[in-house]
């Protein structure tokens, strides 16, 4: 079901969901300075779309340099096989100029019936919220502007994330974590994640757990590459060998950062990389992926494929000289 000019809403994040039970707009206008919940928010658009056979997906960057006359072609370009279209267009100035105001104001005139449309903005003033085509994207659409969470929302949402990884859920911990990353949604993701990810029990408590970071990771790892620091990468992988660090995470490490450099490369870094820990480092993976070409990257990563067997027994090799030579060829 489509909503009308009329129907027009503004939502909150947190009312995103039970609004796509009831109905899917023409376009949604997303803005704000929030990258994670802006992201969960573009996923759940994009999920309720294709269960309701939105199958093809279109994204465009509006740089600089950016041709609006694509927004026109790619909502009337007809797929040979009928399917509808999710069309993103990100917006991160949240200024299209006058060419591109222009342009959304003569798409949300004459929506494309099969494509919907949705706009990842930064943050947007006062003068963008009362400009024409915000205004035009309000007659048909839904407008969601997303803040950082803060006080009890914000350790509320870090106990769900604690709870969904079955970590240590108190509100001490949330707190904890909360405080030590000064609100910041996506850094506190991320550290959940690598709590998950190695394996701390129910009983850990955040607070615990950043007083053993002196110890290394394999993020520890992958920040050492990304910097081109090879004498501490041959530091943090001998250490890692040292403490019996199971070799399988490491390698997960190193083949999760080969993807993400290779989804850098091809454009498409924030659509393919899901762990939080990568998404947050997008910008260095962006500048990663100029040191290398293609054909270096596969082949570091069927080197990940050869060290997988090493490790599982099937073929023959030293699994610890093995990160050494996949990680410094990575770090430059």
């Amino acid at each position: 079901m489509s909503i009308t000019g009329s129907d027009y809403l503004e939502l909150k994040a947190t009312q995103l969901e039970a609004h796509l039970k009831q109905q899917l707009a023409p376009v949604y206008l997303l803005a704000g300075e929030e990258p994670l919940q802006i992201d969960q928010a573009i996923t759940l658009i994009r999920e309720t779309a294709r269960q309701q056979a939105y199958t093809e997906r279109q994204v465009l960057h509006a740089e600089r340099s950016f041709d609006w006359q694509q927004v026109t072609e790619q909502s009337s370009n007809m797929s040979l096989f009928g399917d509808k279209k999710i069309l993103e267009l990100r917006l991160p100035r949240g200024k299209p100029g006058t060419v591109g105001a222009k342009a959304l104001q003569q798409y949300c005139q004459q929506p494309a019936e099969d494509v919907l449309l949705i706009i990842n903005s930064g943050k947007l003033d006062k003068a963008a919220l009362n400009s024409k085509w915000v205004k035009a994207v309000a007659h048909i659409g839904v407008q969601i502007r997303i803040w950082p969470l803060s006080g009890m929302e914000l350790i509320q949402w870090v106990q769900a994330r604690l709870r969904a990884e079955g970590l240590a859920d108190d509100r001490a911990s949330a707190e904890y974590l909360a405080s030590r990353v000064e609100g910041n949604m996506l850094a506190a993701a991320q550290e959940i994640e690598k709590m998950a990810l190695l394996a701390i029990d129910a009983e850990t408590t955040t607070e615990a757990w950043f007083a053993d970071q002196s110890k290394y990771t394999v993020f520890d790892l992958v920040d050492a590459i990304l910097r081109g620091q090879r004498p501490q990468v041959i530091k943090i992988l001998t250490h890692l060998q040292q403490e019996s660090f199971a070799p399988n995470l490491v390698l997960w490490g190193l083949a999760e950062l080969l993807r993400a450099v290779l989804y850098a490369g091809s454009g498409n870094a924030i659509k393919g990389v899901q762990n939080a820990f990568f998404y947050n480092k997008r910008n260095q993976l962006n500048q990663h992926v100029t040191k290398f070409t293609s054909l270096q990257l596969y082949t570091l990563l069927a080197k990940c494929g050869q060290i997988d067997r090493i490790i599982k027994g099937r073929a023959h090799g030293d699994v610890w000289q093995s990160f050494v030579d996949v990680s410094l060829k990575l770090a430059r």
